[in-house]
C-alpha cells in the first residue's frame, strides 16, 4: 500500500514537473514572438524609430525569459523530489545556480532599460 502510494506521489511530480516545463516552454516562445511583433509592428510599420521599439522588445522579452526560468526551476525542484539521489541533488543546485544568477542579472538589465525607458515616456507625453 505504502508503495503504490509512493509511485502514485512520484507520477503526480512528474506529471506536475511536466506541465510546469511546458508553461516555461510557451512563455520563452510566446516572449519571442511578442519580441518580434513589437519590433515589426512599432519599428518597421509603425511611427517609432526601430531602437526605441527594440528596446521595448527586449523588456518584454526579458520579463517573459525570467517568468521562463523561474517555472524552470520550479520543474527542476519537482524532478529532484521524484529522483532523490546525491548526483540528482546536487546537478538541482548547479542548475538552480545558475538560473539565479541569469535571473539576477536580466533582472538588473531590465531594470535599467526600464529607467532609460521612463524618460522618454515623459517626454513624449509633454
Amino acid at each position: 500500500m505504502l508503495e503504490e502510494a509512493e509511485a502514485f506521489a512520484a507520477f503526480l511530480f512528474q506529471a506536475a514537473g511536466f506541465v510546469i516545463e511546458a508553461i516555461a516552454a510557451l512563455l520563452l516562445i510566446s516572449g519571442a514572438a511578442l519580441f518580434l511583433w513589437t519590433i515589426l509592428n512599432r519599428g518597421v510599420m509603425g511611427k517609432r524609430r526601430v531602437s526605441s521599439a527594440f528596446a521595448e522588445a527586449r523588456l518584454r522579452l526579458g520579463t517573459y525569459i525570467l517568468a521562463g526560468l523561474e517555472f524552470m526551476i520550479v520543474a527542476d525542484i519537482l524532478f529532484t523530489i521524484v529522483n532523490r539521489t546525491l548526483e540528482d541533488v546536487i546537478v538541482l543546485a548547479i542548475v538552480v545556480a545558475v538560473r539565479t544568477l541569469i535571473s539576477f542579472f536580466l533582472n538588473r538589465e531590465l531594470e535599467e532599460l526600464q529607467m532609460d525607458a521612463e524618460p522618454s515616456e515623459e517626454g513624449a507625453a509633454a
